[in-house]
């Protein structure tokens, strides 16, 4: 048999479905996934980590803020949204406690739940492959959405997304942190690690699982924690209005590059 993909030949054996309100691949049948790249073949695939987010907050805050952005983008454009991947890298600093990675060295100590460390080229070459797969199977165009907003993961991305050019440097695969949607004027273009920015985030998705009072009474209240507002002042509201401004953004990043790549195959 060959060894590439015929979209003649599927289209002929499998008849389009109605395109459903569910975006996310694993619960698409065939015939809508391929209703849906018909109309516009964008692969979303977002990015977390199991790690550390306070004592208040959820392990998989970052794979949740991603997922949940890429759903709702998705919903707006077309599209299909891949399963979230929970591991990342990041960077390895010496803050006063000897080296750590991550957050581990804001505390001193290794954090629990934090099990989202992934070798650079093991994780580069996951993605290289994960890629490659949803182009080669009807797709034209792969956004990868990081919820984990550390550097390191930003430049490990940047470097997959220029080895994934073609030699004429058309773009297929692109790469942003879910609050880089954002115009970058603006006040809300920011994050945090489980802070006043990340907790309202996590109250407005995932209310449930976000306990406020965590860190009462605890020797260190805000234990590896970044933020540039005050954790107490978080909000579901405020989060709304955060999540909200990243869906536009995000819907905005997509159209934008889809015409650019349709232009560039026309």
């Amino acid at each position: 048999m060959k060894k590439y993909y015929e979209p003649e030949k599927v289209n002929k054996a499998v008849p389009f479905e109605p395109i459903p309100d569910e975006v996310r691949i694993q619960y698409l049948r065939p015939g809508e996934l391929l209703h849906i790249q018909n109309n516009f073949p964008v692969a979303y695939q977002p990015i977390g980590t199991i790690e550390w987010h306070g004592r208040q907050n959820p392990l998989g805050c970052d794979g949740i803020k991603a997922e949940a952005l890429c759903v709702k983008a998705a919903q707006k454009t077309g599209g299909a949204v891949m399963p979230p991947v929970f591991f990342a890298t990041d960077a390895f600093r010496d803050l006063g406690h000897g080296m750590g990675c991550g957050m581990d060295a804001t505390a001193g100590f290794q954090l629990p739940g934090s099990l989202y460390k992934m070798p650079n080229r093991l994780l580069k070459d996951f993605f290289r492959e994960a890629c490659g797969n949803y182009l080669a199977r009807g797709f034209k165009l792969v956004i990868i959405v990081s919820g984990h907003n550390a550097i390191a993961q930003q430049h490990l991305f940047d470097e997959l997304c220029y080895e994934m050019k073609s030699p004429e440097g058309m773009e297929s695969v692109y790469f942003t942190m879910e609050y880089a949607v954002l115009e970058k004027d603006d006040p809300r273009r920011h994050s945090d690690h489980a802070g006043f920015y990340e907790t309202s985030m996590m109250m407005y998705l995932a209310g449930e699982r976000v306990n406020p009072c965590a860190n009462d009474d605890c020797e260190i209240p805000e234990l590896a924690i970044n933020t540039g507002k005050p954790l107490a002042e978080a909000t579901a509201a405020e989060g709304e209005i955060y999540f909200g401004l990243q869906v536009e953004g995000l819907v905005k990043f997509a159209k934008e590059r889809f015409q650019r790549i349709s232009n560039n195959r026309s």
